[in-house]
């Protein structure tokens, strides 16, 4: 089903963003295109009232990366710095992603990226969102962790689309939690209407390809409020 363009809003997701993400684990690509809103599809939804957070991110302690394979051999690790997360007290999670902030090692590099691939002055952020029990994170013991497959809602370039994910959420103390990728999510660029961005970035830099399937990679992690 094709992604549609859905307004900004928070998403639903609690232990779900502790189980998330977040930005951001998935090993399929999003769901196929349908305007339809049945379950695992994408679409426009209503505005709802912010819930208090029970969750934050720990923007620091934090990481979500991808990674781009040029040529058909050479892959290079990126990352976004600008994150800000939350998971609130009906399980409802979101992450947003400033893709004004991706540093790729090569300034040049990531102005193109800015510009041509995310055109990040028209949409400045990626936003994931899902949704899971609180009460499966909230029970977990310190230093143990748990598997959580769920659906991840993707927000990016104006468009939106669901992938399923695997998650794993590990207790560090009383307050803290670890969520990573189990294994990459890939993010199909032509789902989000960015292979006109990709190929842009391949005629600039002179390269004979650029992978539209996009690994993407994240570790993150929160506190109770």
């Amino acid at each position: 089903m094709m992604p549609t363009r859905p307004p900004n809003r928070p998403s639903r997701a609690a232990a779900a963003m502790l189980v998330a993400l977040c930005a951001l684990a998935a090993c399929s690509r999003p769901a196929a295109p349908t305007p339809a809103e049945p379950t695992g599809v994408a679409t426009a939804s209503p505005q709802t009232a912010a819930q208090p957070s029970l969750w934050r991110l720990d923007a620091e302690a934090s990481q979500l990366s991808f990674v781009s394979i040029k040529n058909d051999r050479i892959a290079e690790v990126h990352r976004f710095t600008d994150l800000i997360g939350t998971v609130d007290a009906e399980g409802e999670a979101n992450l947003k992603v400033g893709l004004e902030s991706v540093q790729t090692g090569i300034e040049i590099r990531d102005q193109r990226m800015r510009e041509l691939l995310f055109e990040a002055a028209s949409y400045p952020q990626a936003v994931v969102t899902l949704s899971v029990d609180p009460q499966v994170i909230g029970a977990l013991a310190p230093g143990t962790s748990q598997l959580l497959r769920t659906d991840v809602r993707l927000e990016l370039h104006g468009l939106a689309g669901t992938m399923p994910a695997m998650l794993r959420v590990t207790r560090l103390d009383a307050q803290r939690w670890l969520v990573t990728s189990e294994q990459p999510v890939i993010v199909d660029a032509a789902a989000f209407d960015l292979v006109a961005g990709v190929e842009q970035l391949r005629e600039v830099a002179g390269l004979q390809s650029i992978a539209t399937g996009i690994p993407v990679s994240f570790a993150l992690s929160f506190v109770g409020s």
